[in-house]
């Protein structure tokens, strides 16, 4: 009985016979080409796309939603990605730039880079990501030759100009990517158990050792430059640098430079 209301939650019609030669059957009507979804399949496709509807919150997700909401019972899965408001916001560019690259439209749009350089770009547009709370797009940069990856808060201007015939395209890696890995310094850091969860999460429990009931110590990769160091100091008094002795000395130097932003003269 569980299997046959998979079928009909699934949208499989199935019609019972009573008597001697009685039993379950298929309608005569209807072409099965693959295996129907079990209800579980049904729920984790509907967490998929709540996930989706979270973050761009368009029409098309949410009838999705609303067609296999006819699937029965709680998920034992589900993802929260809501949004802060400036990435709410955001969802008007999210949109145009999903529309150009569908329309391979090319974009141009001024932009300004991690060091505060301002440029202007004319790229072939090719995918949207959304990762760890950011926008990102990758490009075809007519300036630089090559694809880059574009941070969407760091985008001003953003227009259509002409069309594009697409390239070929790799998917630029997001996790341990070289463009996100480079110029990275392997840093040892003493880490209280308070904050050891982050860690955890960023690292893996292989990469990290127990010191004392209080204490643990890890090689970390960061950057040796303003972003490495407010990444540490998210974490105040709970990280503490070990290694290497420049790292730790540059990072020194911007503690006492932010200190010196509230000391009264």
């Amino acid at each position: 009985m569980r299997d046959i209301d998979d079928l009909t939650l699934a949208g499989i019609p199935v019609y019972c016979k009573k008597g001697k030669n009685g039993g379950i059957y298929l309608l005569n009507t209807v072409q099965v080409n693959k295996p129907p979804l079990s209800k579980k399949e049904w729920q984790s496709m509907e967490s998929s796309l709540q996930s989706r509807l979270q973050v761009l919150g368009d029409d098309a997700t949410f009838n999705a939603i609303l067609k296999l909401n006819k699937v029965e019972g709680v998920s034992d899965f589900d993802i929260d990605l809501s949004l802060s408001k400036g990435n709410i916001e955001r969802r008007k560019h999210v949109f145009d730039l999903l529309a150009a690259i569908r329309n391979q439209r090319l974009i141009c749009f001024d932009y300004m880079n991690a060091q505060g350089e301002e440029s202007q770009k004319t790229t072939e547009p090719y995918r949207i990501v959304f990762k760890e709370g950011s926008w990102y797009l990758d490009a075809y940069c007519y300036t630089t030759e090559r694809f880059n990856v574009y941070k969407l808060a760091r985008i001003a201007n953003l227009d259509t100009k002409g069309t594009f015939s697409r390239r070929e395209y790799q998917p630029i890696a997001y996790n341990g990517g070289e463009w996100m890995d480079k110029d990275k310094v392997s840093v040892q850091l003493l880490v209280n158990k308070r904050v050891l969860d982050q860690f955890l999460e960023l690292l893996g429990r292989d990469h990290v050792k127990k010191i004392d009931d209080t204490w643990y110590t890890m090689i970390y990769p960061l950057k040796d430059h303003v972003y490495g160091y407010n990444k540490l100091l998210g974490y105040g008094k709970f990280v503490r640098v070990i290694s290497p002795a420049s790292f730790r000395n540059h990072f020194i130097k911007y503690i006492n430079e932010v200190k010196s932003f509230y000391v009264t003269t």
